[in-house]
């Protein structure tokens, strides 16, 4: 099992690490290309797309996750393949209902609702990438279910060669925000077909003959709670964004996104949840509470450092890639760093959508979607954008903990405490002989860096964070 998800996680952390590298370029660009002006207007465009896209999900892609991948493991080909077909057709009709609806709506909501008429015609163009692209997220989960991630690396390649190919070029020419849009059409199009040749090539077998007609009202139930769940974790990842756009200048969403851009990069590949999606519905309660433990206990040892020490250096990424006029972004990257612990440590809704009982994540997720909102309208005009970055972080703090309480009366899984205080004793000594440090070129950040790391590491090892046993897992599977 180590062997599995440690392969399907270097593909998938590969994958991400693409996406991250190519979206800090296309960011950085943007925003010296742009300025703050269209930037803000392009990353609003964005925001709103994505929020879209989460009309499209209605839980569906980890549906075909959860349900596949149960099939399989029962040997059960016939009944995987009646899941790929019912929820395909569901998630096709929905992706080009929502498309054209945001094409019908492009003038009112430009208007009318953000009172930004240059967002017309952006938000015209987008609608392709609302088409194009949660069909090809759809495939995604096809792949994942059956336990195979390389496919997220294929996905990824496709798309961002496509996307940063596209933009420069379109940018460059002089179409501006309207180009840099277009690029994300061209991309979620090209990722899709690709996906589509990989999937018809290497599993036919698995969409192609006889499918067993499945329990609709099963699979509906639960799709229905993570359609619910998936609107809810959406709003709460873009509503920042968009009240930012409704309260403040188009600019300050520039800041506040340029920071969340590099912050995201950083937690999507210390991420590990959704490789672990699949197994965890395979193990029984035994094995899935020794599993949890060790991937929880390397998750933070690499997430809780991560997340100290990048605000130690913060105005130095920030002027290294974005440049001085993006300084007030800083601010917003001391705070929002510690949603990497979130990304890495927080299985808790795996587990519970794994074992079939996703009502519990969603009750707490909405809780923590209203209170996101509540503290976003109470803070965003008074403390601007260091007000929604304190509004994300505090919502997230509470879904994690009232999950966590959840896991341990449910499953008995739960994190020891050790495994996170260990780390963050020895972060804190890394951070404080970071601020010690002012590097004058990049050359001397990179090595600051490095001798930070080693100092964490040694830290950790000091008092007993990491033992020799742990060496010798980590050793033994990387030979593998």
């Amino acid at each position: 099992m180590a062997k599995k998800v440690a392969k399907n996680a270097l593909y998938n952390s590969s994958a991400i690490l693409i996406g991250n590298i190519s979206g800090i370029i296309i960011t950085v660009f943007l925003a010296r290309a742009l300025g703050p002006v269209d930037f803000g207007i392009y990353s609003l465009t964005i925001s709103i797309a994505l929020l879209i896209i989460s009309l499209t999900d209605f839980g569906i892609n980890q549906t075909v996750i959860r349900y596949v991948s149960d099939a399989i493991g029962k040997r059960e080909i016939s009944l995987a393949r009646g899941y790929i077909r019912e929820l395909g057709k569901i998630k096709a009709i929905l992706a080009v209902i929502v498309s054209a609806s945001l094409v019908l709506l492009s003038d009112i909501l430009s208007t009318n609702v953000f009172h930004k008429p240059d967002l017309s015609l952006p938000l015209k163009v987008v609608s392709g990438f609302v088409l194009f692209y949660p069909i090809s997220g759809f495939l995604i989960g096809i792949f994942n279910g059956l336990n195979d991630f390389r496919a997220n690396f294929v996905k990824s390649s496709t798309y961002e060669f496509f996307r940063a190919t596209t933009i420069i070029t379109l940018v460059t020419l002089g179409y501006s925000v309207v180009g840099a849009i277009f690029g994300f059409v061209v991309a979620s199009l090209a990722s899709l077909l690709s996906l589509a040749i990989l999937l018809l090539k290497k599993y036919k077998t698995y969409v192609i003959g006889k499918a067993e007609k499945i329990d609709i009202l099963r699979v509906l139930r639960f799709t229905g709670y993570l359609t619910i769940s998936g609107i809810a974790w959406t709003v709460f990842t873009y509503v920042d964004s968009v009240m930012i756009g409704t309260f403040l200048p188009a600019e300050y969403v520039g800041y506040y996104r340029a920071s969340y851009t590099i912050i995201g990069a950083v937690a999507g590949i210390l991420s590990l949840p959704v490789v672990l999606f699949p197994v965890f519905v395979q193990l029984g309660r035994d094995d899935l509470k020794n599993a949890f433990n060790r991937v929880f206990k390397y998750s933070a040892m690499i997430a809780v450092p991560a997340s100290f020490g990048l605000p130690a250096i913060s105005k130095e990424i920030v002027l290294a890639i974005y440049g001085p006029e993006y300084l007030s972004a800083v601010p917003v990257f001391w705070i929002l760093s510690f949603l990497i612990l979130r990304s890495a440590v927080g299985f808790w809704g795996v587990i519970f959508n794994a074992k079939e009982m996703p009502e519990y994540p969603v009750k707490v997720i909405l809780l923590g979607m209203a209170l996101n909102i509540l503290l976003n309208y109470l803070m965003i005009p008074k403390f601007g954008i260091i007000g929604a970055a304190i509004a994300t972080i505090a919502s997230n703090m509470v879904v994690w903990c009232i999950l966590a309480y959840l896991s341990k009366i449910h499953f008995d899984v739960f994190f020891t405490p050790s495994h996170l205080l260990k780390p963050i004793v020895a972060s804190l000594v890394m951070v404080a002989f970071l601020v010690t440090f002012s590097p004058t070129s990049i050359v001397e950040g990179v090595l600051m860096i490095l001798i930070g790391v080693a100092v964490y590491f040694v830290t950790l090892y000091i008092i007993k964070g990491v033992k020799k046993e742990d060496l010798k897992y980590l050793i033994a599977l990387i030979r593998k």
